[in-house]
């Protein structure tokens, strides 16, 4: 069980990584407003593998996930 858990920590955190390299390199662009959580330090990695609950920066309200 624990080498299971291990797999989903060490993909999902990976999948966090892909997703923070392919914004670095221009590929996708959050436009969420400056409040919103996945601005934060140390959240911001996590924005691309948790695409709910992202602040839209006009409305306030939660935005689908960007598709590229």
């Amino acid at each position: 069980m624990k080498r299971v858990l291990g797999l989903a920590v060490g993909v999902y955190v990976g999948a966090a990584l892909v997703g923070l390299a392919r914004e670095r390199m221009g590929r996708i662009a959050c436009g969420c407003a400056d409040d919103c959580w996945c601005k934060q330090p140390g959240l911001s990695v996590f924005r691309w593998v948790f695409p709910r609950g992202h602040k839209s920066s006009w409305t306030g309200e939660p935005k689908p996930p960007e598709v590229f």
